[in-house]
Formats: C-alpha cells, sequence, structure tokens
C-alpha cells in the first residue's frame, strides 16, 4: 500500500470465532481460505486452516476485513495518542465550539501527513547551517 485513500479501499484483516460445529457445507469455504492464506506464504499444505483455543481445535471458513479508524492510522503515522484529529476548536468572541471533522478529513489529513519523527529530523537535517552560524555569533 503505497498511499493512503479516503475511500475505503484497503483494510485490516480480522477473523471472528463463531464456532457452529464445523460441517460439510462449511468445507467449500474452508479451502478458500486455506488457499487464500496460501496464495501469500501464510499457510502450510494441510487442508483447512485450523486454530487451537483453549484445547478446542477450530477451522476457519471466512476471512472478514475492516477498515483502519483514522485514529490507527495516524498512530501507525508515529503521532502521539493525545494529537487531535476529530476537529478544531473555534473561538467566537467569548464563546468556544468545537467542529467536528468528518472521517474521510481526518483519513486525508493522515494521507497528507508526515509523521513528527520525521519532520523533525528533515529539520534538523536542514537547518544545521543556522545551528553553526549562531554558534559562532
Amino acid at each position: 500500500m503505497h498511499t493512503i485513500t479516503v475511500k475505503d479501499r484497503m483494510g485490516h484483516l480480522q477473523t471472528q470465532l463463531a464456532a457452529p460445529p464445523f460441517s460439510a457445507e462449511h468445507e467449500a469455504k474452508a479451502r478458500k481460505v486455506a488457499d487464500l492464506l496460501r496464495e501469500h506464504d501464510l499457510w502450510d499444505e494441510r487442508e483447512f486452516v485450523t486454530l487451537e483455543i483453549e484445547g478446542e481445535t477450530y477451522v476457519v471458513v471466512d476471512v472478514g476485513m475492516r477498515m483502519l479508524t483514522p485514529r490507527e492510522l495516524f498512530t501507525a503515522q508515529g503521532f502521539p495518542t493525545d494529537y487531535v484529529i476529530e476537529g478544531v476548536w473555534h473561538e467566537n468572541g467569548y464563546d468556544w465550539t468545537f467542529k467536528a471533522f468528518s472521517k474521510d478529513v481526518q483519513i486525508s489529513c493522515v494521507g497528507n501527513s508526515v509523521c513528527p519523527q520525521v519532520a523533525k529530523a528533515l529539520a534538523e537535517a536542514n537547518t544545521q547551517h543556522l545551528i553553526k552560524r549562531e554558534a559562532a555569533a
């Protein structure tokens, strides 16, 4: 994934265990899951993808997808957890009002951002000559 788009196009994979008994009607879907994971070198030659949880063996018959939230995207980009991305405060005379950003605006902000650590490194790398002049003066 080279960019993060405003529209829900890429997603984080997660599985959900709702464990009805595994039967013949689940076999075709379970094979598709195993084939998908094999395609990406994430599963071996066994017929079904299985999980062992507290002594019970489960067969994975479906893989669900969800989009990362704007907060998860900002965290992955390196922003601190208290960094405000949900909206902006406006002063109206003596009164303050909060204007919330929509989800697509928040995502476009993270897509156009530079994480704080990289911004700091770039600024430091590009201002070394200024620091040296101050020290010499």
